[in-house]
């Protein structure tokens, strides 16, 4: 999945954006034994990446990051079946089918059937879906570059490396 390996977030910082935490408050923040823990903390941040990325995607006119994911996916690259996107993507295959009818619905997706097995469907990204995909990752990029604006480009660089050590330490 080269596509999720490009998040190159170019925007300088300046001095009025960085919003790096004091050293009085972060020790505030990690003193709280609840507010300490990493997976919470790793969660929350999550947690604000996505709000940014849904609010983009939604002005697209779709759902939210699951949406572009798969068209992210389905839009450069081999052809795929539904079960493999589902197993690439980490999501359940009835969660796949909902997310498809409704791309398809939107006109960003069409579905065919395999030619070696007539069971399989193959989704592909219409020309719609193609430019949406596009659109949402052009403002993907200025949302999670505003959001890390306060984290200097080499500590950004670190940040996105530990978190594909994390996922791949786990097996995901």
């Amino acid at each position: 999945m080269d596509f999720l390996l490009s998040w190159s977030y170019s925007s300088p910082m300046s001095p009025q954006n960085d919003r790096r935490v004091t050293p009085d408050r972060s020790s505030a923040v990690t003193g709280n034994p609840a507010t300490a823990d990493l997976t919470w903390l790793a969660r929350r941040a999550a947690d604000a990446l996505a709000e940014s990325f849904d609010k983009v995607s939604r002005e697209a006119g779709l759902a939210d990051l699951r949406d572009w994911l798969v068209l992210a996916l389905i839009s450069d690259g081999p052809q795929r079946t539904q079960l493999e996107i589902a197993n690439q993507l980490g999501i359940d295959k009835t969660t796949l089918v909902s997310l498809l009818d409704r791309l398809e619905k939107n006109g960003l997706v069409v579905r065919t059937f395999s030619e070696r097995d007539r069971r399989v469907r193959i989704p592909a990204a219409t020309p719609a879906g193609v430019e949406v995909f596009h659109k949402v990752s052009i403002a993907r990029d200025a949302a999670i570059s505003d959001r890390l604006a306060a984290i200097p480009a080499s500590e950004q660089a670190i940040f996105h490396s530990v978190l594909w050590s994390i996922l791949e330490s786990s097996g995901a």
